[in-house]
Order: structure tokens, then C-alpha cells, then sequence
């Protein structure tokens, strides 16, 4: 009965979701549907406290330890907080599919925990592929809108591409392993075709994650798609995408191996030099955050090349992970409550004085992302990063990581100078923000300050979360 109590989180969710589709009429009103939606989370949230570990390495294709049940509480809270805040913004944006809407936002959660949870390819590849079709169809939820069909049919066609190379890693294991466990590689003799496996698996998590060069869908799908959808997928995607790969690399690849550093070693350093490069040249405020998305990933893993000796290096890009969570989904939301199409720097024009409030916690939050003060948990995350490549010797990415984070600083730095020290332009008006909305943006800029001046708490629990993972 135990290895049952592993799915009540994920069967809460998915079967709570399937209400939306057999009330008919009853849950067309926004406020009732988004309720139902954030107690499902709410229930979900409150058995990943009281399920208990799994007994053995697994049971039923999933694993129940530290490292899941805290990583799946970042994806519901994620999820939570984002359906707060931008529960006014779904109907400001006119999607007219409200059941449909949230039906699928608990099935891509759902989806996200499986992938979380996971303990086998076949299960991890069950989970991506329920998060990534009702992803799919979110991104087009605005079905009035060219941009969101446009950026849902490019996430289908290039997800399809990406799921085959997964599937193709996950066959060539079974052909090396002779299983879909996630079996040590210290117990398989190593040849080429596990060494290929490696490769394809990556590829296939990488466009997950929106690590270059596997990121070109990235920009489009985060402008194209529904501010609201784009807050969601912001954490819970990233969340569950390297739950993913850090299970792929830790149990499967007993990580780390010279060639599999390598490889994360190159990913990491293209990320963040593409990604702000990119960025830099962006006047969308929604495509600059999606290349700095890009950015963000490899300093994530830079955090995580820098595992040689126990889980320090785990730990600090969990932290980072985590950090990064609440600040996109702050811009996001905030963002969203500005306008259903608050996408260029002109839209965000004297924010200071249309809405003192939100151009308060756009600064907090941007100066999050380049890692300055107030925002604490930013500048703190970049620390524990940097000073674990540092402290494994490796200098010279360090110093590329470094040189990136100052590059970021010119783009960072463009939203909240336009907000403060630009005049509004013509035709806009003052904004007024909505309770909930206002409360999750408080909540999160307070988050990030928190995060950063007491990090002891969340570190503590990271470090629990990361040696569940990889031993002590």
C-alpha cells in the first residue's frame, strides 16, 4: 500500500482535473474554476508532507525521498503562485476556454510530478509527454491570437523532434542494460552505446530545459504564448526538467564521468553566452526574459559540473534553481498584471508612476535576475554557484560564468530604467492591480529578499534533498 500512497499528489491532480470536463455550464465562471484549480494544488502540497519515503530503490516506476518530495513542493508552490496572480490576467487576456484552461494546467502539474517523482525511463517518459501535450495546447490558448497558434504549433513540432531523441536514448539504454530502470552505470559494463544513450537523453532534456543550442523555441513560445501560460511553464517546466536530468546523470550515469562533464561543461558555457548575447539585442520584454531563461540554465549548471566531491555542487544549484523560480514567475505575473499584451520596453514606460507598486517589484525582481541587491537571493545564488566551480577548480569556467553574469547587467538594467526614468507614453493610463495578484507579487519580492539575508533554512533542506539524491 505504500508503493500506492507514491501517486496520491499526481492522482489528486489529474483526477481533480477531469471535473472541468464533465460539469459542464457549472465551472465557466473564472473565479469558481481558478478556486477548484488552486485547492487541488493546496491538496496536492499537503500530501507531498505526509507521504511516506519508498522502501527501496523504487516502487511502481516512481521514488518517494527528500530530493522528489521537496523538488515537487517547488513545482506545486511554483504552479500555485502563478494561478494567484494571474488568475484576473486569464480573462483580461481573453481566453474564452476557462475549464479547459485549468484542465490542462493540472495535467501538465501532474505530468511535471511525474517526471519528478520518476524512478525508470518508462515513467520519465510517461511524465514528459503528459506535461508536454497539455503544454502544447495551453500555449494556444488565446486561440483569437495568430502569435499564441503560431507558438503552440512551433513547441509541438520541435517537442516532437526532442522527445524522439529521448526515446532514442532510452532505447539505446535498454540495448546496453537490458532494462528501463535506472540502473548505475557502475553495474554496466560502459561501450558506445551507453556513451550514445547519454547523448540522446541529453538532447531530449536539454530542449526541456532550453539549454543552447536546443533553445530556439524558447523566445518564440514565451512571447507568443499567453502571459499567464507563459508564468506557469516558467518554474513548473524548469523544475521538473532538471529533476529530470539530475536523475538521468546521478542514477543512471553514476555522475560524475569525465565525458559526461564534458558535455555539460560545453552546455553550460553556450547557454550563458548565448543566451545573454542574445538578449541583449532584444526590445521584447518577454523575449529578453526568455533568452535570460537561457542564461539562467547554464549557471544552474555550472553549479552542477561542479559535483566531483558530494552534493555542495547540487546543493547550490538547487538553490539557484529555486531562486530563479520565484523571481521569473514575479516578472511574469507582474507583466501580466500590466496588460494582456505587455510585451516591449514601450508598454512598461514610466511604470514608476502609472504603478508605483509594480515597478517597485519589477526592479526587485530584475535586479534579482542580474544578481544585485535588494534581491538577495539572486546575488546569493550566483555566490554559492561561483564558488563551487571555484573551490572544484575550475577556474576558467568560473570566469566565464562571472564575465556573463556582468554581461547580463546591460539588458537587466533596461526594464527598470525605463520604468523610473522614463515618461509614460502616450494614452496610458494608471494601472490598477489586482488583490490576489498584488499579494503573490509581495510574496515573491519578499521571497527574494528572504531567501538571500537568511539562507540557512532553504539550504538545510536543499542539502537534505541533495544527499537523498546522491548519497552523503
Amino acid at each position: 500500500m505504500n508503493g500506492v500512497t507514491s501517486f496520491a499528489p499526481i492522482l489528486t491532480l489529474s483526477l481533480g482535473s477531469l471535473v472541468y470536463l464533465v460539469t459542464g455550464k457549472l465551472l465557466e465562471r473564472g473565479k469558481l474554476a481558478a478556486m477548484l484549480a488552486c485547492g487541488l494544488v493546496v491538496i496536492a502540497l499537503a500530501m507531498l508532507g505526509i507521504i511516506p519515503d519508498s522502501i527501496g530503490e523504487s516502487e511502481y516506476g516512481l521514488i518517494v525521498n527528500d530530493f522528489s518530495r521537496l523538488l515537487g513542493v517547488v513545482a506545486c508552490a511554483g504552479a500555485l503562485l502563478s494561478l494567484v496572480t494571474t488568475r484576473s490576467a486569464v480573462e483580461r487576456e481573453g481566453i474564452d476556454t476557462i475549464r479547459e484552461y485549468y484542465f490542462l494546467a493540472l495535467t501538465a502539474l501532474s505530468g511535471a510530478l511525474v517526471m519528478i517523482f520518476c524512478s525508470d525511463f518508462l515513467s520519465l517518459f510517461i511524465g514528459v509527454e503528459v506535461a508536454s501535450l497539455a503544454l502544447y495546447c495551453l500555449c494556444g490558448a488565446r486561440v483569437h491570437e495568430p502569435a499564441s497558434a503560431e507558438s503552440s504549433m512551433k513547441y509541438f513540432l520541435l517537442g516532437c523532434f526532442s522527445s524522439a531523441f529521448l526515446l532514442l536514448g532510452i532505447a539505446l539504454w535498454y540495448g546496453a542494460t537490458g532494462s528501463l530502470s535506472m540502473v548505475p552505470l557502475s553495474t554496466v559494463p560502459y561501450n558506445s552505446m551507453v556513451f550514445l544513450s547519454f547523448l540522446m537523453m541529453l538532447v531530449g532534456i536539454a530542449f526541456k530545459v532550453g539549454l543552447a543550442p536546443f533553445h530556439f523555441w524558447v523566445p518564440d513560445v514565451y512571447q507568443g504564448s499567453p502571459t499567464s501560460v507563459t508564468t506557469f511553464m516558467s518554474c513548473v517546466v524548469k523544475v521538473a526538467a532538471f529533476a529530470a536530468l539530475l536523475k538521468i546523470l546521478v542514477l543512471g550515469f553514476t555522475y560524475p564521468q569525465p565525458w559526461s562533464l564534458a558535455a555539460l561543461w560545453v552546455l553550460a558555457v553556450l547557454a550563458m553566452t548565448v543566451g545573454n548575447l542574445a538578449a541583449l539585442q532584444q526590445r521584447s520584454v518577454k523575449r529578453m526574459l526568455a533568452y535570460s531563461s537561457v542564461a539562467q540554465a547554464g549557471y544552474i549548471l555550472v553549479g552542477i559540473v561542479s559535483t566531483e566531491y558530494g552534493s555542495d555542487g547540487i546543493t547550490a544549484s538547487l538553490y539557484y534553481l529555486v531562486s530563479y523560480c520565484v523571481l521569473t514567475i514575479g516578472c511574469f505575473a507582474a507583466l501580466a498584471a500590466v496588460g494582456p499584451d505587455a510585451d516591449d520596453l514601450r508598454t512598461v514606460q514610466g511604470l514608476g508612476k502609472r504603478s508605483p507598486f509594480l515597478a517597485c517589484c519589477l526592479t526587485v525582481f530584475f535586479l534579482g535576475l542580474a544578481g544585485l541587491p535588494p534581491s538577495m537571493a539572486g546575488l546569493t545564488a550566483k555566490l554559492f554557484v561561483f564558488s563551487e566551480a571555484l573551490s572544484s577548480g575550475l577556474y576558467g569556467l568560473a570566469i566565464l560564468a562571472v564575465l556573463n553574469s556582468a554581461l547580463a547587467c546591460a539588458y537587466y538594467f533596461r526594464v527598470p530604467a525605463a520604468m523610473l526614468f522614463q515618461a509614460p507614453a502616450e494614452g496610458q493610463g494608471r494601472i490598477a492591480v489586482p488583490p490576489l495578484a498584488a499579494i503573490g507579487l509581495a510574496a515573491c519580492a519578499a521571497a527574494v529578499v528572504l531567501f538571500g539575508v537568511f539562507p540557512e533554512p532553504l539550504l538545510g533542506l536543499l542539502q537534505g534533498a541533495a544527499d537523498s539524491l546522491v548519497g552523503p
